[in-house]
């Protein structure tokens, strides 16, 4: 019995608070996704220096005149590394 008053109390304290519950949960969820989405990205530079190695990337020079942080391949596309600023 003891366990069903306290589920019922909060319960009850949740449909008073469904505003901030629904915000809780959303923040919850969307910091869930970042840290998915974080612990899931690549960041390991060997492969980029193999990859950029086997596909002759250069540098490339955009239409502002920074070559920052792209790599022309010959695959014929453009690569953005962020983590070449080093």
């Amino acid at each position: 019995m003891y366990l069903f008053h306290k589920a019922a109390k909060i319960i009850l304290l949740l449909r008073h608070n469904l505003a901030t519950t629904i915000i809780v949960l959303l923040f919850g969820i969307v910091i869930f996704k970042l840290i998915g989405a974080y612990i899931s990205s690549n960041i390991d530079d060997g492969e980029w220096e193999q990859f950029k190695i086997d596909h002759d990337c250069q540098p490339f020079i955009n239409d502002s005149g920074s070559q920052r942080l792209s790599w022309q391949c010959d695959d014929g596309k453009v690569y953005y590394r962020w983590r070449q600023q080093r």
